[in-house]
């Protein structure tokens, strides 16, 4: 009965994991409650505790058993989330069911639902289940129908192990096939079955068969238009990764070419401080001889003005006539 791996069988029944995977949850869970026979019900291997909380809200008295702490916990908290009357039908434990000396007998139906691919010695395990069930009660049994390669499944399920493990200690009812499980509805009484092997048995085999690679089949061409799918967006991504590296390779040369302009700037503006430098010092020896120009002139104007107002005066006639015959003294004496 070990589920060391929480069932997430509530959230699937509720659509929290997907559609399609709810649409086959809730199948299989409302194919089990409607075999429902009587009004005391044992649900061995309970998980999350929907089957029991749903037969709950129809008056039935179940008690729910698991040996994961963490599945009990969580269907105890979904049956706070009910009406009084359901919590007062409805009990969650932890349990194992093969060592617990407490669970009661004589319930009318008991729910083995995806619990017997974990048991390592189902023989001992139904028969242990016959002794809580009162005579003529119903076993309802679910498991995975073939592969399914769970961590702590131990073995796999199609037609004839199942047959020949419950007909061993029940009368076999009926056999259904769900989608990718398997459902029986079995007696607790001491009869002989009848062969498994019927024609009517044979064609629900291969008709559950049929739709189980329908169903793979239908998954395998949703995995391949996907596969085609990722293989065009890849193929787009390579042609968006070239055009990226084209564009990284124009952007590097863009760079190069920036960083040439950029120097080729600065030497220009070297070249220009220094011509502006030159022309400064230039501007400055202008300046300067200008000013000295200036300077000549003002000289020059002021000697003019003084020489005007010699001429103008009587001494300054005089004056200018002694410099005129010194310089002609002056010039005889170096002939």
């Amino acid at each position: 009965m070990s589920k060391l791996i929480i069932d997430r069988v509530n959230e699937a029944y509720y659509g929290a994991l997907g559609t399609d995977f709810s649409k086959k949850t809730r199948e299989r869970i409302n194919w089990i409650v409607t075999h429902v026979l009587g009004s005391k019900v044992l649900d061995i291997g309970c998980s999350q505790g929907i089957n029991a909380i749903l037969l709950g809200r129809e008056g039935k008295k179940v008690d729910g058993i698991d040996i994961s702490h963490e599945s009990v916990e969580y269907a105890k908290t979904e049956l706070g989330k009910e009406h009084p009357s359901v919590q007062a039908s409805v009990s969650f434990k932890v349990s194992n069911f093969m060592t617990d000396q407490d669970i009661d007998t004589n319930y009318d139906t008991i729910l083995l639902t995806e619990v017997l691919e974990h048991i390592s010695d189902p023989d001992s395990f139904l028969k242990k289940t016959v002794s809580h069930l009162k005579p003529g009660g119903r076993l309802i049994v679910t498991v995975p129908f073939g592969i399914n390669d769970f961590i702590d499944h131990k073995r796999t399920y199609y037609y004839s192990l199942l047959a020949e493990q419950l007909g061993a200690h029940f009368k076999i009812e009926s056999f259904e096939y769900l989608g990718r499980w398997t459902g029986v509805i079995c007696t607790a009484v001491q009869e002989n079955n009848q062969s498994f092997y019927t024609a009517e048995n044979t064609k629900q085999l291969e008709q559950g068969f049929y739709w189980l690679e329908r169903d793979y089949m239908q998954r395998i061409g949703t995995l391949a238009g996907q596969a085609a799918k990722n293989e065009k967006e890849l193929k787009e991504l390579e042609k968006v990764k070239k055009s990226s590296e084209k564009i990284e390779v124009l952007y590097e040369e863009l760079n190069r070419q920036i960083a040439e302009k950029d120097e080729y700037i600065r030497q220009l503006q070297i070249e220009t401080v220094e011509v502006l430098n030159r022309e400064e010092e230039a501007l400055r020896a202008a300046l300067a001889y200008s000013n000295k120009i200036e300077d000549l002139n003002r000289k020059v104007t002021n000697l003019e003005h003084r020489y005007n107002v010699l001429r103008k005066s009587r001494f300054g006639r005089v004056q200018l006539k002694y410099w005129e015959l010194k310089k002609k003294i002056a010039g005889r004496g170096k002939k």
